[in-house]
């Protein structure tokens, strides 16, 4: 599954008109897999479910002030290219950040 992240470098790819294909960079999420891999191998007791659940805590604080944020770009006239790439890359960025800050917090004790 992991490997469907390879797909986010369509992104660079222009399309037939000359646009920007800046939606495939949401493909990059799907690198969080790896880190869900690491997280599944380990067994699950208090701690790694209490780290789980302090950095959903954070990574959905992320997702909501990035919701706000392009929100507010939109509101403000910003260019929609740019409401995409910040929207595109901040949603992956996020994805993945979830299972390897779990996965950080875990190792570090």
């Amino acid at each position: 599954m992991g490997a469907l992240g390879l797909l986010g470098f369509l992104g660079f790819l222009p399309k037939h008109g000359g646009g920007h294909n800046y939606l495939f960079f949401v493909f990059f999420a799907f690198f969080s897999w790896f880190f869900w891999g690491l997280l599944c191998m380990e067994k699950v007791d208090e701690r790694l479910v209490e780290n789980q659940n302090r950095a959903m805590r954070l990574i959905g604080a992320l997702f909501a002030m990035l919701s706000f944020l392009l929100i507010f770009l939109l509101d403000r006239g910003v260019a929609p290219d740019t409401v995409l790439l910040t929207g595109s890359l901040g949603y992956a960025g996020c994805f993945v950040a979830a299972p390897a800050l779990t996965w950080y917090l875990d190792r570090r004790g």
